[in-house]
């Protein structure tokens, strides 16, 4: 099982949303869990049908901070034991013949979880501190009582951190020079009887976009590998944000001589959807592997010289929305959900085509 745990900074953003589905999509995740959504309960239910999971706890926000919203597979057996605006506990059972564990979901302020006597529990999301000095990235030191505090809450909990694979900081300020400031607030920690259970469970920090904040993936397990059939043909509508398309396609169409029966026409379209294929490998590639690269690319920006790299970040950034726009469109198609935003802008290739042909007859 995975969950991701993400301090947004704002759900309503398109960019937001687009990226967040993009991440659901390539963990396919039993939680997703948002803080700082800046947004009512009813608009942040809304968001329920864009990540496929179907139940949702929300917090409203208290003006332009705070609101938290925990969105959840209905697969899962859960039960709310609490919420509030900094956390949301819950309690989960994922097979009958398994004892029930406990998950809260964190926003800041840990010592609200000063409380002891479950031992299968864990706990994620922004604790809006560092533990360690090591864990603070900036020209000037951190204060040290503030992470002794946090060390003996945890301790007190009996509480220990599950480890992280990724870059050293969950938080960037993205400020230039000695004002940058680059520290770990977001982590995972459990009991040790919850790690005995789940002996494979680790957090790992995923590079994000829209926000300061790394989002976390906790998985229970290592990820399977999907084998994957051979592919049909499909037209992408993510293709027309290619201003080349219509020339490929006319250029296509016009390489063999179209006659006037339908072998003919059958042999153009084969013709046309292999140049397209073709085409297609060259000016997109494969979209979710170049996600993949970019972040891996921006992981590598990042940990090298955020200052130095900066330009070149802010270039891979805009790069990587840019692909995150094309995948959420391939993913809207092949789930056949009516693009409401881009329908207009999208199928305007098309649109033009039909008018044209109507005007003709």
């Amino acid at each position: 099982m995975n969950a991701l745990a993400w301090k947004c900074r704002g759900s309503g953003n398109s960019r937001t949303v687009r990226e967040l589905c993009g991440f659901v999509k390539a963990h396919n995740p039993k939680f997703v869990f948002l803080s700082d959504t800046r947004m009512s309960t009813s608009r942040v239910r809304n968001l329920c049908w864009r990540l496929g999971l179907r139940n949702c706890l929300a917090e409203a926000s208290g003006g332009l901070s705070g609101g938290l919203a925990l969105f959840r597979d209905e697969s899962v057996d859960v039960s709310l034991l609490s919420q509030g605006e900094r956390y949301i506990d819950v309690l989960i059972k994922e097979d009958p013949d398994q004892a029930p564990w406990r998950v809260t979901f964190v926003y800041g302020e840990p010592r609200i979880f000063v409380a002891r006597g479950m031992g299968l529990w864990t706990l994620i999301g922004d604790f809006n501190e560092a533990m360690w000095q090591y864990e603070h990235f900036s020209k000037m030191p951190r204060a040290e009582w503030q992470m002794f505090d946090f060390r003996e809450i945890l301790s007190h909990c009996d509480l220990h951190d599950l480890g992280f694979s990724g870059l050293p900081w969950t938080c960037n300020n993205n400020q230039p020079g000695n004002r940058n400031v680059r520290v770990r607030l977001d982590r995972g920690v459990a009991y040790s009887e919850w790690s005995l259970l789940f002996p494979d469970a680790g957090t790992k920090h995923l590079g994000c976009v829209c926000s300061d904040h790394k989002m976390l993936l906790l998985s229970l397990a290592e990820e399977e590998n999907q084998i994957r059939g051979h592919k049909p043909f499909h037209y992408e509508i993510m293709w027309e944000r290619e201003p080349s398309l219509s020339a490929e396609i006319e250029k296509s169409w016009l390489r063999r001589n179209p006659g006037s029966d339908l072998g003919s026409v059958a042999d153009n379209l084969k013709s046309m959807t292999a140049a397209l294929k073709c085409w297609s490998i060259e000016r997109f590639g494969h979209v979710t592997r170049k996600i993949n690269e970019l972040r891996k690319k921006l992981e590598l920006l990042e940990s090298d010289d955020a200052i130095r790299n900066r330009d070149e970040i802010l270039h891979t950034k805009k790069e990587l929305d840019e692909l995150l726009y094309r995948e959420e469109m391939m993913w809207l198609q092949r789930s056949r959900i009516t693009w409401l935003k881009e329908g207009g802008r999208n199928t305007k290739y098309f649109h033009r085509k039909a008018e044209s042909k109507k005007e003709h007859n």
